[in-house]
């Protein structure tokens, strides 16, 4: 082997070496790339809420509210409430009743029915508290004039963690809406067998309505509306005490009668109903990304949100279905999120959760789990292993991506060996053709003594005659 073959091979060698390493960097970026993705960003708060967040009350009338705490998972030290409402609208006629979550009140609840302000101090003893729904007070209020009033949370309410300048880790708050109705008047009383309760949800949209009947009245005006202060017209739309109506929107609503006696027409009635017919919006149970907590378990979370009346509880069971020709399922039982389930039951399983809102109707979500080993766990929207979850869209991008890296590789090699392959190839020519040459070259030299042979042949035979001629 000649030095030019010897460097040919170590710069083949070189460039096989430089490829293996770019193939095994991109290879590496791959996986770091695909498990950031994996990597969930968590963020824990604590949340301040009100209950009921709407209603609506009659000018006069007292009703109460109840502020609840969520602490996010943290053990909280102490709490500040400071709540905003209109005096013109509401008053407070006391500002905390009944039990609370609260061990010691660190100032005495106060409150200003001028300003509309309520202000709500109390700490924790030893650890603190942790809570996902502590009630810290009822509140009971007194609406005085007609009108949509809100109660809603100051910036300066804190969530504290730490027993000395403490951390604020309050995150989110709601507020409440409220409608102030007039007084009934001495108009009918109305009565509804549909829709019985006045602060309840219901999903039937054909409401019926019915009025006690009035001595000598001509008949009655009514109108149906989104109007809490809503007025029929003065015109006679039934001499009956009985009205029902089909199909109606969803949402708040408020039927108002009055009555004409003596060609005079009488104060008028509201009554409200609430329908809610759609049910919550459609959700999909998912894994917990990455596994945190201890225990051999797996936790399946669910939530979804209703548009009108809101998630009042969430129901699940589970079922096995491990052999397809004995399908067990467990009863349906009130449900809170995480679900768990534990490792140990190797098989496939389906966990179906229902979310139902206020008014009875409900959304079902699912996902099937496949447990093959405590470390393998196969899932509708994925795959965990040991503990961390990849959505099938990882999955799927980073075998892409590894077949992609492979193919490269592999055409690399085709490519590196073809190369090499036309580089022998072209050798092997030019040594042929300077062997080619060679023979030409030797073929011209024996023409060239073969002339030589004739030409000395033919000097010998004169030179032969030429003697013989001198001997004669």
């Amino acid at each position: 082997m000649n030095m030019k073959q010897t460097n040919t091979k170590q710069k083949q060698n070189l460039l096989c070496t430089k490829q293996k390493r770019n193939f095994l960097f991109s290879f590496g970026l791959v996986l770091i790339f695909s498990f950031s993705l994996g990597q969930p960003v968590r963020a824990t708060g604590a949340s301040f809420s009100i209950f009921p967040q709407g209603g609506t009350f009659t000018t006069g009338s007292t009703f109460e509210i109840s502020v609840f705490v969520n602490t996010g998972g943290s053990n909280v030290n102490a709490i500040q409430v400071d709540l905003k409402f209109d005096p013109d609208k509401l008053q407070v006629i006391t500002p905390t009743k009944g039990i609370s979550v609260i061990g010691k009140w660190i100032f005495p609840p106060s409150f200003s029915n001028t300003k509309g302000i309520i202000n709500l101090q109390g700490g924790f003893l030893q650890e603190g508290i942790n809570t996902s729904e502590g009630l810290v007070t009822v509140i009971v209020f007194e609406a005085i004039s007609p009108g949509r009033t809100e109660i809603r949370f100051l910036d300066s309410s804190q969530v504290l963690v730490g027993e000395k300048e403490g951390i604020n880790i309050l995150t989110s708050v709601n507020r409440g809406i409220y409608d102030i109705i007039p007084a009934p008047s001495k108009g009918p009383r109305i009565f509804s067998e549909t829709h019985p309760d006045q602060n309840s949800w219901y999903k039937n949209n054909n409401p019926t309505f019915s009025w006690e009947r009035i001595e000598g009245a001509e008949g009655f005006s009514y109108k149906l509306d989104d109007d809490p202060l809503g007025e029929p017209d003065n015109t006679i739309d039934t001499p009956t005490n009985f009205i029902s109506f089909e199909e109606v929107e969803d949402g708040i609503l408020y039927f108002h009668l009055k009555a004409k006696k003596e060609k005079i027409w009488g104060g008028t009635s509201h009554y409200k109903v609430m329908i809610d017919s759609s049910p919550p919006l459609k959700f999909q149970p998912y894994l917990e990304p990455l596994t945190l907590t201890p225990g051999n378990y797996l936790l399946v979370y669910f939530e979804t949100t209703d548009l009108l009346s809101g998630i009042d509880h969430y129901k699940a069971r589970l079922a096995d279905l491990s052999d397809p020709q004995d399908v067990v399922f467990s009863a349906w039982a009130r449900q809170e999120s995480p679900f768990r389930l534990s490792k140990d039951r190797k098989g496939i399983f389906e966990f179906q959760v229902r979310a139902f809102d206020e008014a009875g109707n409900f959304q079902e979500g699912k996902i099937q789990i496949k447990i093959v080993n405590p470390l393998l766990i196969l899932a509708s929207g994925g795959i965990q292993i040991k503990g961390m979850f990849f959505p099938w869209w990882q999955v799927y991008f980073l075998a892409g991506m590894i077949l992609l890296l492979t193919a490269f590789f592999i055409f690399s090699l085709i490519k590196r060996k073809r190369e090499s392959l036309r580089i022998r190839l072209y050798k092997e020519i030019k040594e042929a053709e300077k062997e080619i040459e060679d023979v030409k070259e030797a073929e011209e030299k024996l023409r060239r003594l073969r002339i030589m042979e004739e030409q000395a042949g033919k000097e010998w035979r004169r030179l032969k005659e030429r003697l013989e001629e001198e001997t004669e």
